[in-house]
């Protein structure tokens, strides 16, 4: 994903299940307009890595430190959904980009400066 201005945001909300010990999406109410929606995420995907760095060990501040340094940078994030999050992990498979069930999508990109999101 690629925003027009560094500070517009995708539209997402980032969770931790503390039980389950994984990290999860919500988007924004206005979902359908986000560069989140548009890139093929959805509620309650399990969220793995952000441009390449696995995330799934770190807490929400150190997540939210690395979207706000990357700012001018794409944005890559490595998502699946619980079902396939749960298959993997019950079989000790370690998710990671390079696997071969890895769907790499097309690149979304903003196109309208209209729409600024304030928060993620």
């Amino acid at each position: 994903m690629q925003r027009v201005i560094p500070s517009q945001l995708i539209g997402i909300y980032r969770y931790y299940n503390k039980q389950g010990h994984f990290h999860y999406i919500k988007l924004f109410d206005d979902f359908e307009r986000t560069l989140a929606y548009r890139s093929g995420i959805r509620n309650y995907d399990r969220f793995i890595s952000l441009n390449g760095i696995n995330i799934e060990n770190e807490t929400l501040d150190q997540i939210t430190k690395r979207f706000k340094n990357q700012l001018n940078l794409p944005v890559q994030m490595l998502v699946c959904s619980p079902s396939t999050y749960h298959y993997y992990k019950s079989n000790n498979i370690i998710i990671h980009q390079n696997l071969a069930t890895v769907q790499h999508l097309k690149p979304v990109f903003d196109i309208s400066c209209n729409t600024i999101f304030i928060s993620f």
